[in-house]
């Protein structure tokens, strides 16, 4: 059976009603709708959802991870100057305009990173953590992902997603133009990025981002309603889906003033909701721990939590790694300098429902869907193989 999954950016399950998301609610209609549990994986999330694994089996997690030593080139030295300069501009959507430009010069023919403020003398220190789309060939290593199996079955699949799309009213545009050309793919990736900035900027309201819900309740409407057309009888399923949610921020922390206290040669990086540090020398690792471990709203995670959260213990989590609680973020980190978020996700656990993803599908995929709660991203997976016809996972 085709399939469409349809990825909702930061669809909280606290969003979803009928006052708001008709669509959704009419789709699941003797299906299923309701909140996924909540993944600690930040960029290893779609890794987890097309190959069914977490992050401690397929390696993936943080947006960024350490760089192996490498000797920097001119060109290189270079780009990081450009960066430098375009640091000092005023506003951090400049700043991320130049560093942008700069990737775009030096490697066009690669996935751009996730946008970042890393310190220009940090930057050479860090590599993305996923250097091609998920969905091309071998894109995991040896790991198959749900378009490996696709490719090996000679079924076709399209993409609609950033670079091609830019803003979510072009997606149904874009959909119904393929379809005219006599594109009919067994499976389509939709990505709907909008509601995410949005949640960071105005935190989980519904008042405030019932407009954009609205909108974005129509652009499902008209997408599901142009797939249907396309197939005979209707004979597409349809899988709406959020990677995350968005939990209300309430307290923020500036690490810099703990950075200064502690001394040593470490490296560091500072996501919104996780400190990760790494040293080669044991005994500071110890005073990074008793450091902040009085700090009120953090966690150390030591490596029995980082088993139960499902993540690596590699160094791509660091020595220390220090997760903070749901609605604390640390500001400013390596991604915000001005306007602190009103919410957040990336937590490593989630406790409000504003916090959670959400799923929403039609009878058939519920079928395929485990009885326990609550699901989770593998979960989904494992459901839309067996619609696919790949069958059972092994």
């Amino acid at each position: 059976m085709p399939l469409a999954l349809i990825l909702v950016d930061a669809l909280s399950a606290a969003y979803v009603s009928r006052a708001l998301f008709s669509t959704i609610c009419d789709l699941t209609a003797g299906g299923f709708a309701g909140p996924l549990a909540n993944l600690y994986a930040y960029r290893g999330i779609e890794a987890t959802l097309f190959t069914g694994r977490f992050p401690a089996d397929h390696g993936i997690w943080g947006e960024f991870r350490p760089a192996p030593p490498k000797l920097e080139r001119w060109p290189d030295r270079l780009a990081r100057l450009a960066i430098e300069t375009g640091d000092r501009l005023p506003f951090d959507r400049l700043r991320l305009d130049v560093r942008y430009a700069v990737a775009r010069v030096r490697h066009s023919d690669r996935l751009l990173p996730t946008g970042n403020l890393i310190p220009a003398d940090l930057m050479p220190r860090f590599i993305g953590s996923v250097e091609q789309p998920i969905w091309e060939t071998g894109s995991l290593g040896e790991i198959r992902t749900l378009f490996d199996e696709l490719r090996a079955t000679h079924m076709s699949f399209a993409i609609v997603s950033h670079p091609i799309i830019h803003h979510d009213h072009q997606i149904e545009p874009y959909v119904r133009a393929l379809l005219a050309r006599g594109v009919l793919p067994n499976f389509w990736y939709i990505k709907f990025s909008a509601l995410d900035a949005l949640g960071h900027f105005l935190g989980p309201s519904v008042t405030k981002l019932a407009p954009a819900l609205r909108t974005l309740n129509g652009q499902l409407a008209a997408l599901i309603t142009t797939l249907k057309s396309a197939y005979p009888n209707g004979g597409i399923d349809i899988v709406i889906l959020s990677d995350h949610g968005m939990s209300w921020v309430k307290s923020r922390i500036d690490i810099r003033p703990f950075l200064k206290q502690v001394q040593g040669d470490f490296l560091y990086f500072l996501d919104s909701t996780t400190l990760r540090f790494w040293s080669t020398d044991p005994h500071l690792c110890a005073t990074l721990k008793a450091q902040f471990a009085s700090v009120s709203g953090l966690q150390i995670l030591d490596l029995e939590a980082r088993h139960s959260l499902q993540i690596p213990d590699d160094i791509s989590t660091g020595d220390v790694l220090i997760a903070l609680e749901e609605g604390k973020v640390i500001f400013p980190d390596f991604f915000r300098r001005e306007s602190p978020p009103l919410g957040m996700h990336g937590y490593a656990s989630v406790e409000t429902e504003a916090g959670l993803p959400f799923l929403a599908v039609d009878s058939e995929i519920a079928a395929c869907l485990p009885d326990r709660r609550p699901l989770t991203h593998a979960d989904v997976w494992s459901a839309m193989r067996q619609r696919l016809g790949l069958g059972q996972p092994a």
